[in-house]
């Protein structure tokens, strides 16, 4: 499902993609075997159907299809299945403390328990669900008459303050519950690498968050600083075999360039920006990477050694590593958000009005990639071209004119991180896409720009941005955190 394209740049470390999460899933088939044959209003059926032989075959029957619609529906790029177990109690409806402990042995490393019931499950799944801490999600039994343990045990724990409840009438509502859980798992590994320079939140982005604790308790991000007067350090201190490695980058990234409007010479400058950030995020234990544009523009540095920040944030996407600018850890996590629902690469960018009155909004920021429209998509073709207009500073560039008509998803979140913006739109057009500077400009049409003016006052200006109609997805995994929706 990722393909993640491998970039081989030894010694420059490899990271792993947070992309690889995978949600761990416990599944358990709840059942009971009657030890007396008896009708009435809790007992269907007649002769051989009322003995426990009966319950034993229909039981191991049902299980097995259990595990087959398990998978038949379940991606495994997605998703870890723990062996599966049958369990069952008897008419007397005691649940002895042997069931117990099966039910729970691997608590340890399970995300997600999926239970499926052919009798009376909701009690069991109530209390199972009181000697965890982990996700519950409940399907009833394919061949089931009536399908309602699925709600009758979520009512009980949503009363009772449960999170992480999913009432699933089939594997369609499992299968998004994965990418729900697993779009959180994700974010809860994210350790982003956020050198600081003068202030923690940036100058040039007052709309990213409040405080990282604010990010901290509503996803689980964890982060690691650095003073960023420290990475230009590292730089000067890359081993020989280190700056070969970002010269080959360089020059393998001019050759599969398809134009290159810039003096060369320049880009190995940014390769050895990209070679020192990998270094330090492997030394940090980070997956995520953002830095403050504007304060460390004006220590000069940059203009000293002719490389900027751009280059980096779309390599490190391209290899599923959630990166963003100007120290924006809101896009960080909205860039990962993307990443691990439509398994591809965003971009991101200032966002804006353009033409009120046929509802035209605009995006602009140097940080596309190859893999906008899927990792599992031949890359796009870009083109090079310098931020700074004396030809240095490398950046990426794609005519987004060439898919005029093509479905765009955008979000962003506002700085408490309670709300979020979701809104899809179709391509207009690209403003000149070899122009340098900060001026890469895609063009998109949304539903109702007075819509879009009213949610982005909540939010600000800094969208991230995939190929694809996501409004589903996203809207189930905000509902889950709890988020409120704008949508345009």
């Amino acid at each position: 499902m990722t393909n993640i394209p491998e970039r081989q740049a030894y010694p420059i470390p490899d990271l792993k993609s947070p992309m690889k999460e995978k949600v761990v899933i416990k599944p358990i088939l709840w059942t009971m075997y009657h030890i007396n044959a008896y009708q009435g209003p809790c007992r269907y059926g007649q002769g051989y159907a009322l003995t426990t032989e009966a319950d034993i075959e229909t039981s191991q029957r049902e299980f097995k299809r259990f595990q087959e619609r398990i998978a038949e529906s379940v991606d495994a790029d997605k998703a870890e299945i723990l062996e599966p177990v049958l369990l069952h109690w008897n008419e007397d409806f005691i649940i002895h403390q042997d069931v117990w402990e099966k039910a729970l042995e691997d608590d340890n490393k399970a995300d997600m328990y999926l239970i499926c019931g052919l009798r009376i499950s909701g009690y069991f799944t109530v209390e199972l669900a009181k000697r965890t801490t982990k996700a519950i999600a409940f399907i009833p039994n394919e061949t089931a008459y009536s399908k309602c343990d699925q709600v009758d045990m979520s009512a009980h724990l949503i009363a009772l303050g449960r999170k992480e409840v999913y009432a699933c009438i089939d594997m369609d509502d499992v299968v998004r519950t994965i990418d729900i859980m697993r779009v959180k798992k994700v974010l809860r590994k994210l350790r982003i690498f956020f050198p600081l320079k003068s202030a923690q939140l940036t100058f040039g982005c007052q709309s990213s968050y409040l405080t990282l604790d604010h990010v901290r308790n509503q996803f689980g991000v964890e982060f690691s600083h650095i003073n960023a007067q420290e990475v230009f350090d590292v730089i000067d201190d890359l081993s020989d075999e280190e700056k070969a490695a970002a010269k080959k980058l360089a020059d393998e990234l001019v050759e599969n360039a398809a134009g290159v409007h810039m003096p060369a010479e320049y880009i190995v400058n940014d390769m050895l920006f990209y070679a020192a950030i990998k270094k330090l995020m492997a030394g940090h234990d980070c997956n995520a990477f953002t830095i403050p544009c504007f304060e460390v523009c004006a220590t000069r540095e940059l203009n000293k050694r002719k490389f900027t920040f751009c280059l980096t944030k779309s390599m490190l996407k391209e290899e599923g590593i959630p990166a963003a600018c100007a120290g924006d850890v809101c896009s960080v996590v909205t860039i990962a958000m993307l990443m691990a629902v439509a398994n591809a690469a965003p971009y991101m960018g200032n966002t804006m009005p353009w033409d009120r009155e046929n509802n035209i909004c605009r995006i602009l920021h140097d940080v596309p990639t190859r893999y906008m429209k899927g990792f599992d998509q031949d890359p796009l073709p870009v083109e090079l071209v310098s931020f700074a207009m004396d030809g240095w500073g490398t950046t990426l560039r794609y005519d987004f004119g060439r898919d005029k008509g093509d479905q765009v998803t955008l979000i962003n979140l506002s700085p408490d991180m309670k709300r979020i913006m979701i809104v899809v739109g179709t391509i207009e057009g690209c403003d000149d896409y070899l122009t340098p500077e900060c001026k890469l400009a895609m063009r998109f049409k949304v539903g109702d720009i007075e819509k879009f003016l009213d949610g982005q006052k909540y939010v600000g200006h800094h969208f991230a941005m995939v190929y694809g109609d996501y409004r589903e997805q996203l809207t189930a995994i905000s509902k889950d955190y709890g988020l409120e929706i704008h949508q345009a």
